[in-house]
């Protein structure tokens, strides 16, 4: 990359590595091209870098010593808050294994499910917490492991499970579609604060509370700067994001007590395993078994000849 002295550079890339030493930081940066460019860093800049994560870098070319001219960082952004989704999507695709279907057709598909909630009170606390979150919601995956643990798990996970509602509405008519569709589209929304981000771990706060917790605190709040903190669909709404994993011992504070909750637990379920499932027999030969499967109480299931 050719520099001149004391001008800035404008550059979109995935961080792959970060040193730093006693009297130096740097980080070293992927571009799309497949160049590596390195920059330098202040020591108080790392806190805003993370491994493996995409940014836009502004830097200033300086002169460091014998002429040589290095890039010192002036500014980072998160890349979601620069591209359009487009151009995101396409980035995205580049750089890392992202979800099966575009990011642009999950967003779409998801913000279909968001305008047919009519329930007032609940298409405006889903709302509020959707647009809050949306830009880091369709980067961010939904597990370090085990279940679309890759950049889009998270949105992908969601609009899967928003698509298995409408069969089970059509069945079993006495279910609330406003609310399922409210708390499926919120119920892993807290794991954007749970999960670090891309090849990331789990943080302090989801460790000691977890995202079940975390996101009904988020709709408590938001429900109260609403004024709708007393109503029965916020109450029930808050009860299925906190029993949607099922059971206790899966980590819900309470177990499902309405149909809805029961159906979201279900749909969850279903789709965190059957999406595992198909990703091991994709790699699995007709008539072979598969490897042990974690998420299926580390079964080996047959792939038949057909």
């Amino acid at each position: 990359m050719d520099l001149k002295e004391n001008e800035i550079y404008k550059i979109i890339g995935k961080v792959e590595n970060v040193n730093t030493g006693a009297h130096f930081s740097n980080t070293t940066v992927l571009k799309k091209d497949g160049t590596h460019v390195n920059i330098k860093l202040e020591f108080e800049q790392l806190q805003d870098i993370k491994m493996g994560k995409i940014y836009e870098f502004e830097a200033l070319a300086v002169v460091k010593v014998e002429d040589e001219l290095v890039l010192k960082l002036q500014s980072i952004k998160d890349i979601e808050d620069v591209l359009e989704a487009d151009e995101l999507s396409e980035l995205l695709d580049y750089f890392y294994v992202y979800a099966p279907i575009p990011m642009v057709e999950i967003k779409k598909g998801i913000e279909g499910f968001l305008s047919k909630i009519e329930n007032k009170a609940l298409h405006e606390i889903t709302k509020t917490i959707y647009d809050k979150h949306k830009k880091t919601f369709y980067m961010h995956p939904a597990a370090t492991k085990f279940h679309h643990a890759y950049v889009g798990g998270l949105s992908y996970h969601t609009f899967t499970m928003l698509k298995l509602i409408d069969p089970f509405l059509e069945v079993y008519k006495y279910l609330n579609k406003d609310l399922l569709y409210a708390a499926t589209l919120l119920h892993d929304m807290s794991k954007i604060s749970e999960i670090s981000g891309v090849d990331g771990e789990y943080t302090k706060e989801g460790l000691l509370i977890g995202h079940l917790v975390m996101q009904t605190i988020d709709v408590d709040q938001v429900a109260k700067q609403l004024g709708y903190e007393d109503l029965e669909e916020v109450l029930i709404l808050k009860h299925m994001i906190l029993s949607h994993h099922g059971q206790l011992h899966y980590g819900s504070p309470k177990k499902p007590q309405t149909g809805e909750a029961l159906l979201l637990w279900f749909i969850d379920t279903i789709d965190s395993k059957f999406t595992v499932l198909g990703e091991v027999l994709d790699t699995t030969l007709e008539g072979q078994f598969t490897q042990m499967v974690s998420v299926l109480d580390k079964m080996r299931f047959y792939k038949p000849k057909l």
